[in-house]
């Protein structure tokens, strides 16, 4: 890990695969679901189990959870 990065675990919902992310120090939470090659915009970012706004700066060893949501017909 270098100097100006940082670690996140991530829970990732509903398959409950848990992954480390090493991430830039100072990124947001959108950047860490790029990282993660998920779509933003179909799911939902919980922090102690309450949604938080995917611009919101991730902070070392910040533990997240990623609800995955479908919708359609």
């Amino acid at each position: 890990m270098g100097i100006d990065s940082m670690k996140i675990s991530v829970t990732i919902l509903p398959d409950n695969s848990l992954k480390e992310v090493e991430i830039k120090s100072g990124s947001k939470i959108f950047d860490l679901i790029k990282k993660i090659h998920l779509k933003p915009d179909a799911l939902i970012v919980l922090k102690d189990s309450k949604p938080i706004p995917i611009d919101d700066i991730l902070s070392e060893g910040q533990k997240l959870t990623i609800l995955q949501v479908a919708s359609g017909g």
